[in-house]
């Protein structure tokens, strides 16, 4: 038998999000309220400029959040381009100042002003554009309109900064459009089948990259409880996995969850995630149905 098929060219689908209710849900911490409202605009900034609508993909904590109702913290909003990054990083500044200010307008946030502080491409940029995966790393700054703090951000000093990172050269096979709302606007995202096969992709890939991904295996039995893969889903999240992990130059099979050092890894690190979620659930039961879930994928045996 040949691998199961990757996603087919299918209308992609538009689904309406209630990002507003996700910031309000801050407004008892100031500084996390402002990284959200800053965060709602930076989407809307770039679901009104039609290159960078076209060119990223939202992933991440961010999208578990306002997409799929996650409670995991993230400080960080992560895409995947689908662009080559030769140029791109000028681009996406440019845009970005020119429709940071429209969004804001937009969404009623008219005291609040935004702009981009500054920007990191990793690796180093003589390497940049030759790397595998390279990626940039923006720093958006926000002040109050008419504060000292509004003086500071024009000189590229803000005090308060959100990190958007774009990733190159991801394989992305499905995705979605999220509606904004306010803003009338969307931004391209990951469907759910896309989350859990890079999570897992990632997951997988530990012992290689020597990290610790305590994180996805929180999100992914999230993912499992609160949207039920059918089996046609199950296709398609292994389908998409495969692809992910030779992208790597990792072949997996159905035994590769269970080597002992990617749960290792994994547990590691997870008691920090209590910083992000009070009730945080015991590692051992999380992994056992992530694995098992793994495992029943439909394997070419």
């Amino acid at each position: 038998m040949s691998d199961p098929p990757l996603p087919s060219n299918t209308p992609v689908e538009t689904v309406d999000v209630d990002i507003r209710a996700w910031v309000e849900r801050a407004r008892a911490d100031p500084q996390l309220f402002r990284d959200r409202q800053v965060t709602e605009i930076v989407l809307a900034a770039i679901g009104l400029s039609p290159s960078l609508h076209q060119s990223l993909i939202l992933k991440g904590g961010t999208l578990m959040a306002i997409a799929f109702g996650s409670r995991r913290g993230t400080g960080d909003v992560d895409f995947s381009a689908t662009v080559e990054p030769d140029g791109f990083a000028e681009l996406l500044r440019a845009e970005l100042d020119a429709q940071l200010p429209a969004a804001a307008i937009k969404l009623g946030y008219l005291d609040l002003v935004c702009r981009v502080q500054g920007l990191k491409r990793r690796p180093k940029p003589e390497l940049f554009e030759g790397a595998d995966f390279p990626a940039l790393e923006l720093r958006i700054g926000s002040a109050e309109r008419g504060s000292k703090q509004e003086a500071a951000l024009a000189e590229g000093r803000a005090g308060r900064i959100l990190i958007v990172e774009v990733s190159f050269r991801d394989q992305v096979y499905a995705f979605q459009e999220l509606n904004l709302g306010r803003a009338d606007v969307a931004v391209q995202a990951f469907t759910v089948e896309e989350l859990i096969a890079e999570k897992l992709r990632a997951l997988l890939q530990q012992p290689i990259r020597n990290r610790n991904r305590r994180q996805d295996v929180y999100d992914i039995a999230f993912l499992l409880e609160a949207n039920p893969p059918e089996v046609a889903d199950r296709t398609q999240i292994l389908a998409i996995l495969l692809e992910k992990c030779r992208t790597r130059k990792i072949e997996p099979n159905r035994n590769s969850i269970d080597d002992p050092e990617i749960a290792e890894r994994a547990e590691r690190e997870w008691n920090t995630l209590r910083l992000e979620i009070a009730d945080l659930p015991e590692f051992g039961p999380r992994f056992t149905l992530v694995r098992d879930f793994y495992r029943a994928l439909p394997w070419d045996d």
